[in-house]
């Protein structure tokens, strides 16, 4: 914020420096929300802590507005949140007075970029709104560059760059993540989360993309979540996680062949599909590391040259059973009885 040569104050968008200006005590109906303010979206659940304060100790932070010109109005530039919890008391007949802080009217622009500044101060915006109203930004000063988004708006790299990818989802997905109520919204982080598995489906997929198309896809996997077969948009992780662990063409068909009933049958749940591959896979990892490290300890022991043999040579007698009945498990044949029981800890008979 500085002053200009006439005195009057104009905004520098900064998330270190807050505007100020002449502070006055106003009515709801003196003040309108900004058709600009790029949150769009004020659940009510979020609101009910700040209205109550409110209610009891009157707003304690001064909102920030403007005159708006040719009315005898103000719009606000921050404090919305505030504003709005005034309007809901009112509606009980309380009356409350606002306390203002009026700064000169900013363009579209710097109005946009101080309420970013702002936004990185406080709570965060949800993330769909905030990609749209980076994309004013973008087409208004025609920059794309990351970093120096990032300085202009002081959102992270990685927030813009989730943002861009937002932006490349069509309006129609982009509106369902704008819906009013909550719980029919889809969360923006369900289109990021989506896109490896529509880049996936291209890929590996061909004939179901010809068949469905990248959209319809995606309209499956929107049904999926509103039929709560998507418990968490993170759960998406687990099919590429599947993929990726896939040690051969066979492990990796199977996937992909789960991929594609995932997709047809929207009663599918996204973990039932797709777990048994992460965790039979980190298991056989595991039980892997485990061998080489188990070889390894015993060829470094150097256990030939032991001069307690017998009970060694028990021991070894244990994994050995054990051994030779998982092979014959993992080649399809049933193990013997008595060397099953091995596997529970018995110790091998010696014979007489």
């Amino acid at each position: 914020m500085k002053a200009s040569k006439a005195g009057k104050i104009a905004i520098v968008p900064t998330a270190a420096v807050v505007p100020t200006g002449t502070l006055l005590h106003l009515k709801t109906s003196d003040i309108k929300p900004s058709s600009n303010n790029p949150r769009v979206l004020f659940d009510a659940e979020p609101l009910r802590d700040l209205r109550e304060s409110i209610r009891h100790h009157g707003v304690l932070v001064p909102i920030t507005v403007y005159p708006l010109r040719g009315q005898a109005k103000y719009a606000i530039l921050d404090g919305e949140r505030r504003y709005r919890c005034c309007v809901d008391l009112e509606a009980e007949q309380l009356e409350i007075e606002i306390p203002a802080n009026v700064v000169e009217p900013p363009d579209q622009i710097s109005g946009l970029l101080y309420m970013f500044s702002i936004h990185n101060l406080r709570e965060q915006w949800e993330l769909m709104p905030t990609a749209l109203s980076l994309k004013v930004v973008m087409e208004k000063l025609k920059e794309t560059d990351s970093k120096a988004l990032a300085k202009l708006t002081s959102l992270s790299e990685p927030q813009i760059e989730r943002c861009k990818m937002l932006l490349t989802f069509s309006e129609r997905y982009q509106r369902m993540s704008m819906d009013p109520d909550p719980t029919k919204r889809i969360p923006a982080n369900f289109w990021i989360e989506a896109r490896p598995i529509l880049d996936l489906c291209a890929q590996e997929l061909p004939a179901l993309s010809k068949e469905m198309g990248r959209e319809g896809i995606l309209d499956r996997l929107v049904e999926k979540y509103h039929a709560k077969k998507v418990k968490s948009v993170i759960h998406f992780r687990r099919i590429m996680e599947a993929v990726d662990l896939a040690e051969d063409k066979l492990a990796k068909s199977a996937v992909l062949e789960v991929l594609g009933e995932y997709i047809r049958d929207i009663q599918l749940e996204t973990r039932k599909a797709f777990d048994g591959f992460v965790v039979d896979n980190k298991r056989v990892q595991g039980a892997i590391r485990a061998c080489e490290d188990f070889v390894t300890k015993l060829e470094k022991s150097r256990l030939e040259h032991a001069v307690d043999k017998e009970e060694l040579t028990l021991a070894l007698k244990r994994v050995q059973a054990y051994v030779t009945t998982l092979l014959e498990r993992l080649a399809g044949s049933d193990a013997p009885e008595q060397e099953s029981s091995l596997t529970q800890g018995a110790r091998p008979t010696e014979k007489k």
